[in-house]
């Protein structure tokens, strides 16, 4: 692997994020949750959009010799105050040819890293299953299960059950 730079991502970066979306649904659309005709209608504005999501809402790249090859994100799902202490981590994938480097490992640990830098209590998320790897990358961060959502998304003639996972960051009694 050459040289990794991992940086937030922008409104500039949207058509190389919209690109490595494709690459990832075009080898598997389970991980993304949408075929590739759902994919391909998602305009570019919108990436754009969602990369310039406000503050302390983040996507972090990992990019390889300069190319965009993996990603991570967190969202905080209220503006109002009594949400704030939670975030969703959501857009993670690594392209198909860098899988099993490390660059997983490393979007996500900064997407944790700004949680913890912004006081985030708790990070969810939701991983379609089967997912092996991408469930044991999270177990190793620390998130558990709490649920599951039958039959989340419909692909491929197949539904995928999705499993809601959550990782507790330095809760107190006043938070817990």
């Amino acid at each position: 692997m050459g040289k990794v730079e991992i940086r937030p991502l922008e409104a500039k970066d949207a058509e190389e994020f919209s690109a490595l979306r494709r690459a990832v649904t075009a080898d598997n659309p389970v991980p993304m949750g949408l075929s590739m005709d759902e994919e391909l209608t998602r305009p570019l504005e919108g990436f754009r959009d969602q990369l310039s999501s406000p503050a302390p809402n983040a996507a972090f790249g990992a990019f390889v010799d300069g190319v965009l090859q993996g990603c991570a994100a967190l969202a905080w799902t209220s503006r109002f105050e009594s949400s704030r202490h939670k975030a969703l981590l959501w857009g993670t994938f690594v392209a198909p040819n860098h899988r099993g480097q490390g660059i997983a490992r490393m979007v996500v640990g900064r997407a944790i890293e700004h949680g913890r830098n912004n006081a985030l209590q708790r990070i969810n998320l939701m991983v379609y299953i089967p997912n092996v790897p991408a469930v044991a990358l999270y177990e190793g961060f620390g998130f558990t299960p709490y649920g599951v959502e039958p039959k989340a998304v419909f692909l491929n003639g197949q539904y995928y059950d999705g499993q809601h996972m959550t990782l507790a960051l330095g809760e107190t009694a006043a938070t817990a």
